[in-house]
């Protein structure tokens, strides 16, 4: 038989209406020495109290929903644990919902979400360019942060991000000052704040080192290791030795290839190994993100990492401080990312 809070009552000789105030952490009527004893026979009784009576009493759910728009994305984990870190400081949960990066579908988590009555949601929006998802929020006044990516909605929204076109300026100049001369780029989805960031930035190294930004073999992937292979074969086909071909010399039409996620990364190192061209020898590879995958494919990946796990925690003390009434200092907070070089990039000068 479960212990009640008339249980808990009785054996600390206090009301029930004490019990609750010391449940729900409410100091008024409560001195010091009770509150010690009531949650001494709590504890010593197993006491569980239920979820869904200390919501009604409170008024709070202590829940936090987080819509990301692909679960399957390595990136996505390193960033829920860092917002896990914060909410378990603050004795919250999680609702995790994937969008399946369709609009519809993230509308509909929203939904569901409020109706669960979480007291704030973090969104990693499947689009950039619609702000329709957020009225819902809005009209029922829920505290939300963006992270990762931005939503162009012509006023300032809250939200926790990389500055992903230095990190693509950084990633290129790199390649460049190794000589590479004759970029692939391969993007990110058409529309998204983060591919118009970061071919940016692909743009502004090729400005500052006095190349015309025409000369960029670009497109846009989906940002899986098989858009990468796609990439690579068609920008070889027709120029290079098939797959079966002998490993004769010949110079590919690129020197360099710049993804804008490690998946699509390694999708092009891969292509490009399975046609026998040296991988960094002939073409030099850098990627965007720094997942666990990077360092463990072959050669390892150079990349620009990303700091996923800060980037979590941020986004939720951000929103830990609307959720308490606090003012946000800022709307917005730009992280830096960093380059880390590993096998996929020649080794230059000291």
């Amino acid at each position: 038989m479960s212990v009640t809070i008339a249980d808990i009552a009785k054996e600390a000789q206090v009301s029930k209406a004490t019990v609750s105030r010391v449940l729900n952490d409410r100091a008024e009527g409560v001195g010091a020495e009770t509150r010690l004893r009531v949650k001494e026979v709590m504890r010593r009784l197993d006491f569980a109290p239920s979820g869904a009576a200390r919501d009604l009493a409170t008024g709070k759910s202590r829940c936090i929903g987080l819509v990301i728009p692909d679960i399957v994305d390595p990136f996505s984990p390193l960033m829920i644990r860092g917002i896990e870190a914060t909410l378990r400081g603050h004795g919250y949960g999680l609702f995790l919902c994937d969008s399946e990066n369709e609009l519809e579908r993230e509308k509909e988590q929203l939904r569901l979400l409020v109706e669960r009555r979480v007291e704030g949601v973090i969104l990693n929006p499947a689009l950039s360019g619609d702000a329709s998802q957020l009225e819902l929020l809005d009209k029922r006044s829920v505290p939300y942060v963006l992270l990762d990516r931005g939503i162009e909605a012509g006023r300032s929204l809250p939200g926790v991000y990389t500055d992903n076109r230095a990190g693509a300026r950084m990633g290129v100049e790199y390649l460049l000052a190794g000589g590479a001369r004759r970029l692939a780029f391969l993007n990110g989805p058409e529309g998204l704040s983060v591919s118009r960031l970061r071919e940016a930035g692909v743009e502004d190294a090729f400005r500052a080192a006095g190349i015309d930004v025409a000369s960029i073999a670009r497109s846009s992937g989906d940002y899986t290791v098989e858009s990468g292979e796609r990439f690579v074969d068609g920008l070889l086909d027709g120029h290079g030795p098939s797959p079966a071909a002998s490993l004769v010399s010949y110079s590919p039409p690129f020197d360099s290839v710049f993804a804008a996620n490690d998946r699509m990364a390694i999708g092009a190192v891969r292509a490009l190994r399975r046609r026998a061209i040296d991988v960094p020898g002939t073409v030099e590879v850098v990627g965007f993100d720094d997942i666990e995958l990077a360092s463990l494919v072959e050669p390892p990946l150079t990349t620009v990492a990303q700091p996923a796990f800060e980037m979590g925690k941020q986004a939720a003390r951000m929103l830990f401080q609307t959720i308490d009434g606090k003012r946000q200092l800022k709307k917005a907070l730009l992280l830096d990312p960093k380059l880390v070089v590993r096998g996929t990039t020649r080794p230059r000068p000291i």
